[in-house]
């Protein structure tokens, strides 16, 4: 009996310390990073910056997982309801944290409850653009053309309950102009038609379409900035152009499930504030057209509480809804 006791003793102190070891080692394999749009579109690409420089902050390989659908809402609700051990976290735009409680009648998350909130992580703009082959160089000869053809002029986005989307059907009902909506599966395919003729406009995240600004495959006329943005500072504003208080920008956050351990929850913070801080990585985002607003968890918690407000207006005001 001593013997037995003793033996069984030891055998469960000898597997404390391993795993005291497991839990200190996360992570200890790649970490799942779940993007809610497909490959190629502004956040996927903005997001694969972000995952290569996390990971080497995190000594593990943080993997890109396009989980597209639903304007965001089908990658969001993965990481959802993903087991909270660290090894799914993803991210987010404005709309399934922000827009798409005022767009959609149901939704399969609680964007207040479901979610750790890991990170501020980046604004980008919107930009008005055309075919260069139309005689369009303003937003007011937009508006009047578009007057001039009701319901025939087209506007391209990646989807319904996209910002293009919401933004556009915005910006129609308030200078009262009728135009068609040609959703796409992806904002790529959307800048190629485009590009041939087949739609009248965009309203995108410039991300998406800069390659084709500055090889001037498409015009832009217009930024949905408060001020003129950096990258384009020949493209006057909405506001400038007679749109008053159109200021509407993309963004997007670091999530995880809920109930993630707050050790693993704060390591994660840390290394992508680290990264964040890295002037070479603010550089990098500017380049593709976005800027870098890394924050801590409070910071995105501020800016989703500012923003539903603000877009629960704004859908009832353009009377856009998905469902």
């Amino acid at each position: 009996m001593t013997i037995s006791r003793r033996t069984l003793l030891a055998a469960a102190a000898a597997t404390l310390p391993i795993a005291a070891s497991a839990q200190e080692a996360w992570p200890s394999r790649p970490v799942r990073f779940i993007v809610p749009f497909p490959a190629g579109g502004s956040t996927d690409v903005l997001s694969r910056v972000i995952a290569e420089r996390l990971g080497a902050e995190l000594g593990q390989p943080v993997v890109i997982e396009n989980r597209a659908g639903a304007a965001g809402n089908v990658g969001v609700d993965a990481v959802a309801k993903a087991r909270p051990d660290g090894y799914t976290i993803g991210i987010s735009t404005i709309g399934p944290l922000a827009t798409h409680q005022a767009l959609y009648r149901q939704l399969p998350f609680n964007p207040a409850t479901d979610f750790t909130l890991l990170a501020d992580l980046y604004e980008i703009p919107n930009v008005f653009v055309v075919n260069p082959a139309t005689p369009i160089r303003t937003v007011p000869e937009f508006i009047a053309a578009a007057k001039a053809r009701p319901g025939q002029m087209t506007f391209g986005t990646p989807g319904n309950g996209t910002t293009g989307h919401l933004g556009t059907e915005f910006f129609s009902r308030r200078v009262g102009i009728e135009l068609t909506h040609v959703p796409y599966r992806t904002g790529a395919v959307a800048v190629q038609d485009l590009i041939a003729g087949r739609i009248d406009m965009m309203f995108d995240n410039l991300p998406t379409i800069i390659g084709q600004i500055q090889g001037g495959q498409i015009r832009p006329i217009g930024v949905s900035t408060a001020k003129r943005w950096p990258g384009l500072p020949d493209v006057p504003t909405m506001i400038e152009q007679g749109i008053a208080d159109f200021d509407v920008t993309s963004w997007s956050g670091l999530i995880g499930p809920k109930d993630l351990p707050a050790p693993i929850a704060q390591r994660i913070t840390a290394a992508m504030l680290k990264v964040g801080a890295d002037p070479a990585f603010q550089a990098r985002f500017r380049e593709m057209g976005a800027l870098a607003t890394v924050g801590p968890p409070e910071q995105l918690q501020r800016r989703i509480a500012s923003e539903v407000p603000r877009w629960a207006e704004v859908v009832r005001a353009s009377e856009a809804r998905v469902d």
